[in-house]
């Protein structure tokens, strides 16, 4: 009898081990938790979008860059200077569009082995699930090209950010002329 006993306190024991190890770990849907972190200083990663590579991009076209420009404007009002940081805000979503394909299409090239290995293995589960992400990469690099294009025609979708960019050049520009009027109208005083 004490033998059933000793057997069923060790079952207890391990159940109730992988009841503490299994709420320690539980992060909910879409939330990453760091648990070699202390409690004090935890890291929590939060997920949106598609969590793949041309979430990014998105990122940084809906990026507000107008405290930028605000400030930009404060510093250099001249237009010229203004101009060449849209350059750089441009190209900057160039060099995004180019490294996000190049690492699309080193992702498809690595599922492409991937799917050879596993049809050759008879594994036709699994390259089926790759063959779904591979299209889904593919589809993604069809989208950055369209988004490509729309940025070479100026269309509005992509140059959210620009425009965030001179509208807060245009309102520096606007506090430092009320600055300018409002100290010319102290020193007449």
């Amino acid at each position: 009898m004490k033998l059933f006993k000793l057997f069923s306190r060790s079952s207890n024991a391990e159940t109730s081990n992988d009841v503490k190890e299994t709420n320690q770990n539980y992060s909910g849907e879409g939330v990453q938790n760091d648990d070699n972190n202390t409690s004090s200083n935890r890291v929590i990663t939060i997920t949106w979008g598609t969590g793949m590579p041309i979430d990014v991009i998105f990122a940084f076209i809906h990026r507000d860059f107008e405290d930028q420009g605000y400030q930009d404007a404060l510093v250099n009002s001249d237009l010229r200077y203004r101009e060449m940081k849209e350059g750089i805000i441009r190209n900057d979503l160039k060099m995004l569009f180019r490294r996000i394909s190049l690492r699309y299409q080193s992702d498809i090239r690595m599922l492409d082995v991937q799917i050879k290995n596993a049809e050759d293995a008879y594994a036709m589960t699994s390259a089926s699930m790759m063959q779904a992400q591979r299209q889904t990469y593919q589809e993604h690099l069809g989208e950055i090209a369209e988004m490509e294009t729309l940025l070479t025609k100026d269309d509005p979708k992509m140059t959210t950010m620009i425009e965030s960019y001179r509208r807060g050049f245009q309102k520096g520009i606007a506090a430092q002329a009320i600055k300018f009027i409002q100290n010319s109208n102290n020193k007449e005083s």
